[in-house]
Formats: C-alpha cells, sequence, structure tokens
C-alpha cells in the first residue's frame, strides 16, 4: 500500500503575544491596574479602549477614563514590567461554567465579548444560560448588531450568587455586588466588586474585548462605559443593552436631550458636521435642523402621592408644534394616567407595561405664551412613577423623515444646547426603543472593529498551492499578484475571487494576496477594509 504525504504549511498572520494594560485616568493621573498577555494581531502600541468608567442615565458621570492599551511583543515599556505577573494563580470560582455561545473563529482575530451573570444561584444555572442565549439572539441574531455577527465570538461564563437577585432596596450577596443607583429606582446598575469581576472575565482564558453583566432582576437597568450592564428583563433587557453596547462598541456619548457626554463619531460641536459622506437630502448638502426644548424635567416622581404640573412657555412665531416625550414605571395600562395639555387629554403611544416605558405624543399646534402640563395617577394603583418629560417645539421646516441624515440639534442638561446629531429620531442612542443604529454609528463600529482584527485568518501552502481563509463576510473579494521589480503588482487575473492559487506552477518569485472587504454600511475610505499577504515561492 502506498501512503501519500501532504505537508501543509501555515503562513505567520501577524498573531503574536501583547501587552495589554489596563489603567484608569482622573484629573490626569494614571493608575495602571494590570498588565496582561494575550493574542493580538498588532505590530505597533494600540489603544483599544478609551471609554468613561460609568455612563449612567441622569447619575453623575464618572470623570474616571478607562483605557486598554496594546503593546506588541518585546515593547512594553520598562516601568510597565513590574505590573506583570506571570505566576498569576489560576483563577478558581467554585460552581463556575464556560460556554461558547458564538464560535467563529479564533480568539485572536475575532471581537471577544464575555457575558457574565450577577445574583444568578447555583439553582438558577439554566435560567442564567436561558436568559444569555434569549438576550443573544435578541441582538445579534436580529437587526442591531446582526452584520457583525462573523467578526465575534461570545463566551458566558456562569459564577453563582448566594442570593438571588441583586442590591436594591434589600442587600443581597452576589458574586460582584451589582446594586441599583438610586436605589429603588429603575434606573443606574452598579458594578460593585470590580476585582471579581476582573477575575471572572480571565476564566475564558483570553482577552476580553468587551464585557457584558447581566443582572438577575425583572425591571429596567444598567450601565455603559468599562462594562456593559443590563437586567435580564423581558420587556427591557435587550433594549438597555443595545444602547449600552452603541457605547462600548462605538465609544460614543448620548443623543438624547439632558444627557452629559457628548462626544465621538454620532456628535458635532458644530453645524460642519464630520459625516457628510452620509447626508442624503434630495440636493446634497447639510440641512440643519433646529428643535426648542422648553421642558426637560427628570422628575421620578410618584404620581399617587402628586400629580405632576408644569408650565412653560411657547415660542413666538405660530409656525410651530408642540411634542411631548415621557418615561414611566408602572404603566401598565393607557387607563393608568392621563396627559393633560391645559386640561386637554393628550394620547401618549408607546408600550404600557409594568416596566420602564417610553412614550410620545402626537404633535399639536398651540399657541404661543403660556401652556401647563399635567400628569396624573388615574387609577391609584399604587405604582405609577413619572420618570421624566420632555416637552419641545418644532418649526415647520424641521423634517422628520426617517434616516434622513443631516445636523440635528441636541440638548445637554439644564435644556442648553449643546450640538448636533446625525438623524432626528431613529438611532438607538437617542430612542431607546429603536432596534438600530444610525448609518454614521454603523460605520463607526465596523471601522473601530476593523481596526483590532485581520480580513485574513489564515494562509496555508500544500504542495505550492496556496489558500487563504478569511473572515466570513458578505462583501469579500481577493486579488493575486506577483510582484515585479521595484515592488511593481502584476494581477493574476486567473485567480481572481478565488481562494486558492497554485502559485508555484508560476515559478520562483515574491506574490501577493489581497482581501477587500465591500459594505453599503461604510463609506468612508480606510485601509482597515482592505489586507494584504507577501507569500515567497523560492
Amino acid at each position: 500500500m502506498k501512503y501519500l504525504i501532504f505537508c501543509l504549511v501555515l503562513i505567520s498572520i501577524n498573531t503574536h503575544a501583547a501587552f495589554i494594560v489596563k489603567q484608569t485616568i482622573e484629573n490626569g493621573k494614571i493608575t495602571v491596574e494590570s498588565v496582561s498577555i494575550a493574542k493580538l494581531r498588532i505590530t505597533n502600541k494600540t489603544k483599544l479602549k478609551s471609554i468613561r468608567e460609568s455612563i449612567s442615565e441622569k447619575s453623575k458621570t464618572s470623570e474616571i477614563i478607562f483605557e486598554e492599551i496594546a503593546y506588541p511583543e518585546n515593547q512594553l515599556p520598562e516601568n510597565l514590567k513590574k505590573f506583570l505577573n506571570t505566576k498569576e494563580a489560576p483563577v478558581f470560582f467554585p460552581g463556575s461554567e464556560v460556554r461558547k455561545i458564538v464560535g467563529t473563529g479564533e480568539d485572536s482575530n475575532r471581537i471577544t465579548i464575555t457575558i457574565l451573570g450577577d445574583g444568578y444561584t447555583l439553582a438558577e444555572k439554566q435560567k442564567y444560560f436561558d436568559d444569555v442565549n434569549r438576550i443573544v439572539d435578541d441582538m445579534f441574531k436580529e437587526v442591531t448588531f446582526k452584520s457583525y455577527l462573523p467578526v465575534f465570538n461570545i463566551y458566558a461564563v456562569f459564577t453563582p450568587s448566594q442570593d438571588s437577585g441583586i442590591t436594591d432596596l434589600k442587600s443581597k450577596r452576589t458574586a460582584f455586588d451589582l446594586y441599583r443607583s438610586p436605589r429603588g429606582s429603575k434606573r443606574g446598575v452598579m458594578p460593585g466588586n470590580r476585582s471579581a469581576i476582573e477575575s471572572a472575565l480571565k476564566l475564558i482564558g483570553e482577552h476580553t474585548d468587551y464585557p457584558i453583566i447581566i443582572a438577575n432582576d425583572d425591571f429596567y437597568g444598567g450601565l455603559g462605559g468599562r462594562y456593559a450592564i443590563t437586567t435580564r428583563s423581558l420587556t427591557s433587557g435587550s433594549m438597555v443593552l443595545r444602547h449600552e453596547l452603541g457605547h462600548n462598541f462605538s465609544n460614543v456619548g448620548e443623543e438624547y436631550d439632558g444627557g452629559q457626554v457628548y462626544s465621538g463619531a454620532n456628535f458635532s460641536s458644530s453645524k460642519s458636521v464630520p459625516w457628510k459622506q452620509w447626508v442624503n437630502s434630495a440636493d446634497g448638502k447639510v440641512h440643519v435642523h433646529e428643535a426648542k426644548f422648553l421642558t426637560g424635567s427628570y422628575v421620578w416622581q410618584d404620581l399617587g402621592k402628586k400629580d405632576f404640573e408644569l408650565d412653560f412657555k411657547f415660542p413666538k412665531g405660530g409656525d410651530y408644534t408642540y411634542d411631548l416625550k415621557l418615561s414611566s414605571v408602572g404603566w401598565s395600562s393607557d387607563n393608568d394616567v392621563k396627559v393633560l395639555l391645559d386640561g386637554k387629554e393628550l394620547d401618549p403611544k408607546g408600550v404600557y407595561t409594568d416596566d420602564r416605558s417610553f412614550f410620545r405624543t402626537k404633535r399639536v399646534p398651540i399657541s404661543e405664551g403660556r401652556h401647563s402640563l399635567k400628569i396624573i395617577d388615574n387609577n391609584r394603583d399604587g405604582d405609577n412613577v413619572l420618570a421624566f418629560a420632555n416637552g419641545y417645539a418644532y418649526p415647520k421646516s424641521y423634517d422628520f423623515t426617517p434616516g434622513l441624515v443631516g445636523a440635528f440639534n441636541v440638548f445637554a442638561e439644564g435644556q442648553s444646547q449643546r450640538g448636533y446629531r446625525p438623524t432626528d429620531n431613529q438611532c438607538l442612542m437617542r430612542d431607546m426603543r429603536s432596534k438600530i443604529f444610525c448609518a454614521v454609528d454603523q460605520e463607526n463600529i465596523w471601522l473601530r472593529f476593523l481596526k483590532r482584527i485581520s480580513l485574513i485568518d489564515s494562509l496555508t501552502e500544500v504542495r505550492g498551492v496556496h489558500t487563504v481563509k478569511t473572515l466570513e463576510l458578505e462583501g469579500i473579494t481577493t486579488k493575486w499578484f506577483k510582484l515585479e521589480k521595484r515592488s511593481k503588482r502584476v494581477e493574476l487575473t486567473q485567480f481572481q475571487n478565488k481562494l486558492s492559487a497554485d502559485l508555484k506552477s508560476l515559478g520562483k518569485g515574491k506574490y501577493e494576496v489581497e482581501v477587500n472587504f465591500k459594505t453599503s454600511e461604510i463609506r468612508l475610505i480606510s485601509d482597515v477594509t482592505s489586507d494584504t499577504k507577501e507569500i515567497k515561492i523560492k
């Protein structure tokens, strides 16, 4: 019997050991937390992340900046080597379990997401994994992050807690000490034990690009920043996580009014916006759309104890319409409350639920001058809370067309105009009920991801035939070249859009394979949408 022996040669795709430095910056002072080793495709010092430690709805936003910086092998500065613990003891959480939920390739060439759970007891382990699968399906297999799925590896880590639930009005003994802030509200969920969180993230054995924590709580709450935190709520858990991951994936601030952090690709401080490649007006020009922010009452008021009443002044001109955005807790039906403008009932549109909800009224023309808004508890069931009531005046020139990209003004705390966002109300960074990003955010996420990974997974050779393995993305194309003198590239058109090429049959020399990625979700010209690898035939 004769045996054929095949020799497969794997050509390096620049995956090396890299040092990941985690540090915080507060008032200009840098505090290094840790230095760890991971496999990354970098050749130079790379800032992987720079974000506020925490971004929470209407709570004081942390002034601390959290950063992750990657250094290639042999480039770690001397002053940071003392933080590298190569003899670190293995992390152990009794009763813990790690599962890979989504696997599309090697962690070293993927955006790695690790999901932790807090407030799940050992008896609730299956409940935790069921929650993870449901939320992953909601976000990563539906519209919001579906196009990015081929670049993700997603892990779930179960770490049991002594008590079920998280600390709120009552204290709970949980793995990561998550707690509600303010207590009793349906707003922020804060990380209590960062050391335990960081230890649990190490259970996957590789560097985590984006950590997520799911709190075993049935109501709205979350946090953006260093960690994306949400709850298991069936009505709002995925909604909150979409928004918080928008902060973390895109490294941007808010788009809604009354916030504290406005920065990043979706924000412009002037009318000369940086997203002109997405402007889609009929004449191709950037059109400015400016509303007036009349009332920004973030009250968290129990309507069972007191009606909400507010007087406001409507602008002159006669060409404005009035619009009201509301958020609530406990409005389970349209009979729970009444919203009255000058004594006449308005009809809020939204989803009525015991959980946190968001509503918007129909725009109506009203006269200039003084007006009154009143929101009253209609059925006195004891759980009708008004979170906020934001009132606006829109001029006739304001364009509400869904998907229209221009310059739409945004307001910070105190109703002062802060700058401009790309769209009216389509982006989930502005409207929590939305499941989509605006085109500007969508593109920005792509560009940030592609800076961290290669379009090429591997390049192999068997008996002179070279095969390239790419990310499984729609819009991938390949080209093969022979490099002539003075680096002149001559395309081998017979191999165009083929993953394999018999280069050895073409003789000795230098060759190159080029992989390009084209998608309608990227319009900016960027080198991250192309990767090349050189091949030598001796």
